[in-house]
């Protein structure tokens, strides 16, 4: 298994501080936001050219975009819009080799029942298909918001024939749903491309707190085995969401943390 970490935790780094940071810590890779200045559809092929360089020469991978596109909508035209937008990411991602897109199901305010939901996410996840299989790129639903849970996440794919679609697994989201690491596993164990990381406690007042990694009540060692058992070889992202969260411990310090910790501690014993 690999490591990035995603640019969420320093959306105000130039990228050349990004891959530098990455690469002086031990890291694989790195997860692009797709917000400037680290990556837009606005680029023009010169400097979508010099980021797809600037990795290679870094020996960095881009594993994975996060778009922001979202496809739970009942408004056909509304979910047309976001597959012309993600048609747009398709095309960014192959000109700087980022293998897989990630993007959103149902809106954080969503008021329809989660049937309807699936099926509008999964016509359009249909639509995508051929286009990203033609470029080489897989398109990512993030467990997230009401799909957090994988017996919810698998009905949009089983029987579906999708050739270039399947799931990135944000774990916190779906353990602080409810479901067991091993068996949202169990149920998307054909369909995990991508992971988010990150770790938190929960305060006397309900809330959750970002922590850094081991230091919290994600079961690490846990959901490395299981995704071992299902002979996972992608990336494990850290998603510290220092934007969303100022509060939480500065990105430099979580980001050496993560690396280090992952490599002297959990990923020891995992081929």
């Amino acid at each position: 298994m690999k490591l990035s970490f995603s640019t969420l935790a320093c959306t105000d780094w130039e990228i050349e501080k990004v891959v530098n940071f990455a690469a002086a810590n031990n890291y694989d890779g790195v997860e692009l936001r797709a917000r400037e200045p680290h990556l837009s559809t606005d680029f023009n092929q010169q400097e979508r050219k010099r980021i797809k360089n600037l990795f290679r020469k870094n020996n960095l991978e881009i594993p994975c975009i996060t778009a922001y596109t979202r496809f739970g909508y009942q408004d056909d035209e509304l979910r047309q819009n976001n597959i012309r937008q993600l048609k747009k990411m398709i095309d960014l991602a192959a000109d700087v080799g980022a293998e897989y897109i990630r993007t959103f199901g149902p809106a954080p305010d969503n008021t329809f029942s989660l049937q309807k939901v699936i099926g509008w996410i999964r016509e359009s996840f249909l639509e995508i298909d051929d286009y990203a299989a033609e470029k080489g790129v897989k398109v990512l639903l993030e467990s997230h918001d009401d799909l957090c849970l994988g017996k919810d996440l698998i009905k949009i794919f089983e029987g579906a024939g999708l050739k270039s679609c399947g799931v990135l697994w944000d774990a916190a989201h779906s353990v602080r749903a409810g479901e067991k690491i091993a068996e949202t596993v169990s149920y998307l164990k054909d369909y995990i491309y991508h992971v988010h990381l990150k770790d938190w406690i929960k305060l006397a007042d309900g809330e959750d707190y970002y922590v850094l990694l081991g230091a919290g009540e994600l079961k690490v060692n846990k959901l490395l085995n299981c995704l071992q058992d299902i002979n996972y070889k992608g990336y494990l992202s850290l998603e510290w969401e220092k934007m969303w969260h100022p509060e939480i411990e500065e990105s430099e310090i979580s980001i050496i943390q993560y690396s280090r910790k992952m490599k002297n501690d959990f990923l020891k014993n995992i081929k």
